[in-house]
C-alpha cells in the first residue's frame, strides 16, 4: 500500500489547516523582515506600500498554486476563516506602519488595504512579467488609489463636521435652537 501524505489522508481540513499556517507564518515573516526597515520609510502610505510588498513576496514560492488555496478559502464553510485572515493581515499591516487610530476611519482604513492587498496578490498568480514588476506596479496603483480615497474621506468628514456647527449656529441665530 502506498504512503498517502497526511494533506491526502485528512482531505481539504488539511489543506485548509496548511494554507491558515502558511498565512500566519507569512504574516509573523513578514514583521521580522520589515522591523529593521521600517524607520527609512516616512509616512504610512509608503510603510503600508513597503509593508504589501514584504508579505507578497511571502507568497512567491507558492504562487503558482495559490489559485488553488484561494479556491479552498473561498468556499462557504472557509469564508469567515479567510475573512479573519484577511482582518488580521490589514490590522497588523497597518499596526507595523504606525497607525494606532481608534476613530471610525479604522475601519474603512483596514477594509480599503485589506481590498487592495487581495486583488495584488490575485494580480501576482496571473503574473508573468520578471521579478513580479506588473505586481508591484498594480500595487502602487492600488495604494495611490487607497491614499486618494482616504483624502477624500477626511476632506467629507471635515466638510461634514463644518456644515454641522455651521447649520446648528445659523438655526440658534434665528431662535429654533436655544444654547
Amino acid at each position: 500500500m502506498a504512503h498517502r501524505s497526511s494533506v491526502e489522508a485528512n482531505g481539504i481540513n488539511s489543506g485548509l489547516s496548511l494554507i491558515t499556517h502558511f498565512m500566519d507564518r507569512a504574516l509573523d515573516e513578514t514583521q521580522i523582515e520589515a522591523d529593521d526597515q521600517l524607520h527609512e520609510f516616512d509616512s504610512t502610505t509608503e510603510k503600508l506600500r513597503f509593508l504589501c510588498r514584504v508579505r507578497l513576496r511571502q507568497t512567491r514560492p507558492v504562487i503558482r498554486r495559490w489559485p488553488e488555496a484561494a479556491a479552498i478559502l473561498s468556499q462557504p464553510q472557509n469564508v469567515s476563516i479567510a475573512m479573519r485572515q484577511l482582518a488580521d493581515l490589514s490590522s497588523q499591516l497597518y499596526y507595523l506602519a504606525g497607525d494606532r487610530s481608534s476613530r471610525i476611519d479604522w475601519y474603512a482604513k483596514r477594509s480599503a488595504l485589506a481590498a487592495t492587498y487581495l486583488a495584488s496578490e490575485l494580480y501576482m498568480c496571473e503574473d508573468h512579467s520578471p521579478n513580479f514588476q506588473a505586481t508591484w506596479s498594480f500595487l502602487d496603483s492600488r495604494i495611490e488609489n487607497m491614499k486618494t480615497a482616504e483624502n477624500s474621506t477626511v476632506k467629507l468628514v471635515n466638510f461634514t463636521n463644518q456644515f454641522s456647527r455651521n447649520f446648528f449656529n445659523i438655526l440658534a441665530s434665528w431662535g429654533y435652537i436655544h444654547r
